[in-house]
């Protein structure tokens, strides 16, 4: 009897620890996340993108690896020794993407968020030329994302900078962007950092909240 226990228990261990391992599609996220997260330069955003891209392809019903594509592909836009008309190019690739993320989960703030700062982007490229008509299109995307949900600590941080911009243009002050600065930093306070890297949530952008917060000081 003591021994037909023991065998109980040991199944029961067995099963319970299978189903808190990852599944392929987890693994490979978490380990893709971590490298994008990582990565320095522009080879490696493209290897993060590829690899995202094959994520999706297995898994054309996940909406993440879609995200972090277009994050990917957006971190390379961002990056200033890129030709302007390759950032042109690789950001037109990121608003295909997330637009595909978009249609898997309507209403979602971190992808609305990301749309805003694929928009902010696009406008870096060129601010004298594309200030006046991308400026409102970035604002208002920010706000959507913030409508859904007012507490999402990447969408303050990144309306946070675009205020900032707007401010250094006409000459104005910065309370308003340091406001939000402060407060995108202490929403990522309030988050359990590692529940959403195992949910493969995303979790980036504290340290230009850092940055921000620091200057406004």
């Amino acid at each position: 009897m003591k021994k037909l226990t023991q065998i109980t228990i040991a199944l029961l261990f067995t099963i319970l620890s299978a189903y808190a391992q990852d599944s392929p599609y987890q693994a490979a996220m978490k380990k893709e996340i971590a490298k994008l997260m990582d990565a320095d330069s522009l080879p490696v955003y493209q290897q993060s993108a590829n690899a995202f891209a094959r994520i999706s392809q297995l898994n054309p019903n996940e909406w993440q690896p879609y995200y972090y594509e277009a994050l990917a592909c957006t971190f390379q836009g961002v990056d200033i020794h890129l030709p302007a008309d390759k950032r042109d190019e690789v950001l037109a690739r990121a608003t295909e993407i997330a637009e595909k993320a978009d249609a898997i989960s309507k209403n979602n703030s971190e992808i609305v968020a990301l749309q805003g700062f694929i928009t902010m982007a696009k406008l870096s490229v060129d601010p004298a030329g594309r200030g006046q008509s991308l400026s409102a299109q970035v604002m208002q995307t920010f706000g959507k994302a913030l409508a859904i949900n007012e507490k999402n600590p990447r969408a303050l941080v990144l309306l946070a900078q675009m205020e900032h911009g707007m401010a250094k243009f006409f000459g104005s002050g910065t309370e308003k962007s340091c406001g939000l600065a402060y407060e995108s930093l202490a929403s990522f306070a309030t988050q359990d950092e590692a529940a959403l890297k195992a949910a493969l949530m995303p979790t980036w952008g504290k340290n230009l909240a850092e940055k921000m917060v620091k200057s406004c000081q």
